[in-house]
């Protein structure tokens, strides 16, 4: 009876395309991983730009418009792509 040698994670080649479409659950979750501190900190670059634009009322470092894009940018990427995952 001959056997088929088992896929290996270890000997599978490297490179982007076995990083995208791997089915290793260590690498799932270092892709989570990557995924959820990535839109972390761009929801804290948000959030400095919102404060920053707060810290002095009279100057205009956005304009009411991008403010407001800032902001709703900002709940959206800590809610969905934070929080919730």
């Amino acid at each position: 009876m001959n056997v088929l040698p088992e896929k290996n994670y270890l000997t599978e080649p490297r490179g982007l395309k076995s990083w995208l479409f791997t089915l290793d659950h260590k690498r799932i979750g270092l892709m989570y991983l990557f995924a959820i501190m990535f839109f972390f900190f761009v929801g804290g670059v948000f959030a400095v730009l919102i404060r920053m634009e707060l810290l002095h009322p009279g100057k205009d470092l956005v304009s009411a418009n991008t403010y407001n894009q800032l902001f709703t940018l900002h709940g959206a990427i800590m809610i969905f792509l934070f929080i919730i995952p």
